[in-house]
């Protein structure tokens, strides 16, 4: 059984820590109790950042994949961990990819995930040599504060939530399910799911690979399910969305269309994988359209994901 394994993991909450508490992203509770966590002027150099370090509903800015998505899914665990991080990632922008490639090719080969990490993902480092000697300063100057004070209690917050999902997860059999109304197979022996505790009102369900996502610890446990479902059909979907973004010529707005349509594919299946409505409607996706399409289509025959997305956007 391909297993869905529950995880709040200290590097990735760490990362997310930084945004909240800088109000990037995230603005709530959590940022307001640990303002005060980090200095002033590191606040600042967050803000200062604040463009390229935000993300949406499929949007980034430039600096994410490399100070958000691919540190936090490296599971930076210690301090160690983040200054060999920093180190190598310094040596590529200044063009010396090599140690890079060697310290992370396992991690890098098992990810399948976009942005590929290949010559453009190295070259556009180059341009931001100042950014992350300044956030070097930040990520590694409050590490350890937050593992010390602020990570023991956030744990224990979100230990025993974790206990309590992964028996769910278990007898739900999620990713054989989605295996068997999609014909595909989930490419990794597991999927790890990461709880956050910093990201209430944001951007949440952040995929940081094929086998790993994050989510926010403080949501409802019945969303959470239904929404960790979700996030296996897109990731099971995945090939189909790589195989339109890769295309030569890719105009935003279509892009746009079809990054909906996408999501909203895995809604409707995920109705049939866990046969009962659903406790989220993406309605960002302009859901009542696509959901209505689709329902009309499977019920005429059309039943394969890539035939029923080609029917909607018409590729």
């Amino acid at each position: 059984m391909k297993e869905i394994k529950l995880n709040p993991e200290l590097g990735p909450n760490y990362i997310f820590h930084l945004l909240s508490v800088s109000k990037i992203n995230y603005d709530n509770g959590y940022s307001r109790k640990y303002e005060s966590s980090i200095s002033r002027k590191h606040r600042k150099i967050l803000q200062k950042f604040k463009e390229s370090l935000s993300f949406a509903n499929g949007n980034a800015g430039d600096l994410v994949e490399y100070m958000i998505f691919f540190p936090a899914y490296l599971g930076l665990n210690s301090q160690n961990d983040f200054e060999r991080y920093f180190d190598l990632i310094q040596k590529v922008a200044h063009g010396r990819s090599e140690d890079f490639v060697k310290e992370y090719s396992e991690r890098i080969s098992k990810r399948k995930w976009l942005p590929e990490i290949n010559d453009r993902w190295f070259e556009t480092l180059r341009t931001k040599v100042e950014g992350i000697e300044e956030l070097k300063e930040v990520y590694i100057g409050n590490f350890t504060t937050y593992k010390n004070q602020i990570w023991p209690y956030e744990l224990s917050q979100m230990e025993e939530k974790s206990d309590e999902l992964s028996k769910k997860l278990k007898r739900l059999d999620l990713i054989k399910k989605w295996e068997q109304i999609t014909g595909s197979d989930f490419k990794a022996e597991s999927y790890e799911i990461i709880l956050v505790s910093a990201i209430e009102g944001g951007p949440n369900a952040n995929s940081l690979g094929y086998s790993r996502n994050v989510f926010y610890s403080g949501s409802e446990n019945g969303f959470i399910l239904d929404f960790i479902s979700h996030e296996v059909g897109t990731h099971i979907l995945s090939d189909a969305l790589f195989e339109f973004l890769k295309s030569p010529s890719i105009e935003s707005e279509k892009m746009a269309e079809f990054y909906s349509a996408y999501e909203c594919l895995s809604q409707f299946l995920n109705s049939l994988v866990l046969n009962r409505k659903l406790s989220y409607d993406l309605k960002q996706f302009n859901s009542k359209h696509y959901i209505s399409v689709y329902k009309k289509l499977y019920n005429d025959g059309v039943k394969k994901p890539k035939d029923l997305l080609k029917s909607v956007c018409g590729e």
